[in-house]
């Protein structure tokens, strides 16, 4: 008797008794919020887009899923399992697209475990980067009023601290290096296409060239191929000057101009601007389609030079190192060459020119006259790079 009294004892404390305390097992299963690791406060720089990877705990090891809120939510976005934060598009500190647009990101980041979450408010700085590391791919083709330039970009660029500047050049004189010669020669046609074909050109410059009857012939059909497997080519037209410059007179005032560079003017705008550049963009509207002033380089050196402004010892004809022009036709010295790239320079990468110390070889300040020439062209035909 004794000992079922004593079994029965143990059963009931074993059980609680029947006192309606508490139950322990309600305590271990109350939930609590997450708990997000992190800080408050980042800085990464423009045309990067990773910023951050958050991480919370929650103590009863549910799975916890990530997402954002706030002013600025839409311009990034956090894998839901990882918590990888990341701008959906590379930030770009001359254009913020932050809602105050003063290149300060805010978000709020939210970890949930499915019944609550817990939110940690973050601001993102952008940091501004020194432009110059980075380079284009470029297809550069044209005539003797074109390669000079073509050819001095890659010392420019390289100076300038574009260190992946590449390009390749194809060259024919004359009319056979137009746009048009190029495209109807079968050797030039095969070896542009080859290039074209590997689909890694990011820019394809082209010299201009008057055509009245078919201005676009040639770029037509160029910027067509190219873009077949370079779908964000960006397509520029350099500009040449006149040539025969004894004959500069004569031939503006019979084109019904009072000099040689109001003539310029009319290739300048009303041909290559308004006729070609415009059509090429109404028939490509997505692509780049940019002109490069490399013609007033000529007209300035010389007119310079007629004026006594020149502070090198440079002639109007002769020898490459020493003239404006070294034959009849008007090729160009080293003097215009070097000034014509420095504008190549300022056009397709955007360098500043009085902030660019790439030695010359002249006494003339040939990046003030370059700069000058840049600054005065007409903005709905530049480059934005």
């Amino acid at each position: 008797m004794q000992k079922h009294l004593y079994i029965s004892i143990l059963l009931l404390s074993a059980c609680g008794g029947g006192d309606g305390g508490g139950s322990p097992v309600s305590d271990i299963n109350q939930n609590t919020a997450p708990e997000i690791t992190g800080i408050s406060d980042y800085a990464i720089d423009e045309n990067s887009s990773d910023v951050a990877t958050f991480q919370a705990t929650d103590a009863e090891g549910d799975n916890i899923t990530y997402s954002i809120s706030g002013d600025d939510a839409s311009l990034l976005s956090i894998e839901s399992s990882s918590g990888i934060l990341s701008f959906q598009s590379s930030p770009d500190f001359d254009n913020p697209r932050d809602s105050n647009e003063d290149n300060i990101y805010q978000v709020t980041i939210v970890a949930s475990d499915g019944q609550l979450s817990t939110s940690l408010g973050i601001t993102i700085s952008v940091n501004d980067v020194l432009e110059g590391l980075g380079g284009q791919n470029m297809l550069l083709m044209g005539n003797s009023f074109f390669r000079p330039y073509a050819r001095r970009l890659s010392e420019l660029a390289l100076d300038a601290e574009f260190l992946e500047h590449r390009d390749t050049g194809v060259f024919r004189g004359g009319d056979n290096g137009t746009p048009i010669g190029l495209w109807n020669n079968e050797d030039t046609n095969t070896e542009i296409k080859q290039i074209l074909d590997d689909g890694n050109i990011d820019i394809l410059g082209m010299t201009g060239y008057y055509n009245e009857t078919n201005p676009t012939s040639g770029f037509l059909e160029w910027i067509d191929y190219a873009l077949q497997k370079n779908p964000n080519i960006k397509i520029f037209i350099s500009i040449p000057p006149i040539d025969f410059p004894a004959n500069w007179q004569q031939r503006a005032e019979e084109a019904g101009y009072n000099d040689i560079r109001e003539l310029y003017e009319f290739f300048v705008n009303d041909h290559t601007h308004k006729t070609v550049i415009d059509q090429l963009r109404e028939t490509y509207p997505s692509t780049v389609i940019f002109s490069i002033p490399t013609g007033w380089a000529t007209f300035d050196l010389e007119e310079m030079h007629q004026n006594d402004l020149l502070l090198d010892d440079i002639s109007l004809f002769g020898s490459f190192e020493g003239s404006i022009f070294t034959d009849a036709k008007g090729h160009q010295g080293e003097v215009v060459v070097t000034t014509g790239a420095l504008i190549w320079l300022s056009s397709i990468y955007g360098v500043h020119l009085r902030n660019n110390d790439f030695d010359t070889g002249f006494n003339t300040d040939l990046h003030t006259a370059a700069d000058e020439i840049v600054v005065n062209h007409d903005p709905e035909y530049i480059n934005n790079p």
